[in-house]
């Protein structure tokens, strides 16, 4: 029914994709709904590396088996025959019955075909009569192509990662980002790894730049890293965000990854204005 961008202006490690992934997961689990998660890139990369997605090797026998992801897309669309009664066949569930991912275009082998904006286009729209969330990690970087931009012209909000490094906020506040094409989408900004202890926190750098929008922390978490790299955010996400530990913290501690996360996850369904069938659905959230 709508979708979600997730963008980071910062090339490279800038958290944008595992933050998707924790969202992903952490909605998954707290709500009621179906929900798809997809990237714009190679197979077994962004979204894809920290969830339990079989990878193959280049020389497997069995490659030639393997249907699915924006690959098994685009012939579909091609063909005219993709539907939203057969979109979740050539996708990977990683939540029964709540979380698919539609993997990332083939990096080996026979060339790919080219994402473009009429399959992305295509893609989204078939996704969203069929999922009511379909979350997208456009990558990180300025240089946008025609696809990022197709895939932001359908998004119902963006989700926008940077860090507390006053180079890269200066970069992005000071500049004119590909989001300003989109002046009426609703933005939502994230500080990724965040020190609380840092001059550079939340209130000045509101004051800095006079940004009056939405903007939330999420703490560097040791766990969630490690988790990533094991390949276990689902496993992590079910542990540290569900289990609600956090909400008997003491007074002016500072916030947790988890609850952290939870709370993003909301604020992005309620700017969604998705009809999620929320009331009465949300699980300890």
């Amino acid at each position: 029914m709508s979708s979600i961008l997730f963008w980071s202006p910062i090339k490279g490690a800038s958290g944008s994709s595992s933050l998707a992934a924790a969202i992903a997961v952490t909605i998954g689990n707290l709500y009621r709904v179906r929900l798809l998660l997809t990237h714009l890139g190679h197979k077994y990369t962004g979204i894809e590396s920290g969830l339990p997605i079989q990878e193959y090797g280049m020389d497997d026998p069995t490659l030639q088996l393997q249907e699915g992801g924006w690959d098994a897309a685009a012939r579909l669309v091609l063909r005219g025959t993709l539907s939203k009664e057969n979109i979740r066949n050539y996708t990977t569930p990683v939540l029964e019955h709540t979380l698919d991912v539609l993997e990332g275009t083939s990096s080996f082998g026979a060339a790919p075909p080219l994402l473009s904006p009429g399959l992305v286009r295509a893609v989204i729209d078939t996704a969203n009569q069929y999922y009511d969330l379909t979350l997208i990690d456009a990558g990180s970087g300025t240089g946008w192509g025609a696809v990022q931009h197709e895939a932001c012209a359908r998004a119902k909000l963006a989700v926008l990662s940077l860090t507390q490094n006053m180079r890269e906020l200066d970069a992005y506040f000071e500049s004119v980002s590909p989001l300003s094409t989109y002046s009426s989408l609703p933005l939502l900004i994230v500080l990724g790894k965040y020190d609380v202890h840092s001059q550079v926190n939340e209130t000045n750098i509101r004051r800095r730049y006079g940004y009056k929008g939405a903007l939330y922390t999420v703490p560097y978490s040791t766990g969630f890293m490690d988790a990533w790299n094991r390949r276990d955010v689902i496993g992590h996400v079910q542990r540290e965000v569900r289990s609600g530990k956090e909400k008997h913290r003491k007074l002016f501690m500072p916030v947790g990854w988890g609850l952290s996360i939870r709370h993003i996850s909301k604020a992005i369904l309620e700017a969604a204005e998705s009809d999620l069938r929320l009331k009465a659905l949300e699980r300890g959230a």
